[in-house]
């Protein structure tokens, strides 16, 4: 649905949609993989990616909530619940595909696995997964910022979250 949204609302409207996509693509693509080489060397690397990933989601979570109270705008307001709810499909990714990967790491070497078979499920299993549904959410957010510079609401938008004239 095309809506009648100055650029500035059109801009903010974005804004959730940008920082997720930063965390996913910048974070969890060029800095995950910087700090995997750099795994020999330290941990602190892969910590800062998960310490980084979780402030902007925290910082996505709780501006859409405060936006369902105090955002004047029903445009923004869509745009961000929809931030928010793939930022919290995104958390539960990582949480449930990161307690696998930690399970199966260290698992794997309690009942005496060799390094590369521990190596190889855990990558297979656990990473492997995760950066796949990290490509969909990119893909997905990319057409959510686009519709958001076009001035669009998606259709589950108008379904979870009607417009105020529309609520009766």
């Amino acid at each position: 649905m095309e809506i009648q949204a100055s650029v500035a609302e059109r801009k903010r409207a974005r804004h959730l949609h940008a920082v997720l996509l930063f965390n996913l693509v910048v974070n969890h693509i060029f800095l995950f993989l910087m700090a995997l080489t750099l795994i020999g060397i330290s941990k602190k690397p892969l910590m800062l990616v998960i310490i980084i990933s979780v402030s902007l989601v925290s910082y996505i979570l709780i501006r859409a909530k405060h936006a369902l109270k105090a955002e004047p705008c029903w445009f923004i307001r869509c745009h961000w619940q929809f931030a928010a709810k793939r930022a919290r499909l995104f958390l539960m990714m990582f949480l449930l595909l990161g307690m696998l990967v930690l399970l199966l790491y260290f698992g794997g070497h309690a009942i005496g696995m060799q390094k590369v078979a521990t190596w190889a499920l855990t990558g297979g299993l656990g990473v492997l997964p995760f950066m796949v549904g990290i490509l969909g959410l990119i893909v997905i957010e990319f057409d959510a910022e686009h519709q958001a510079k076009s001035g669009k609401v998606p259709a589950g938008a108008i379904i979870n979250y009607p417009h105020p004239e529309e609520i009766k």
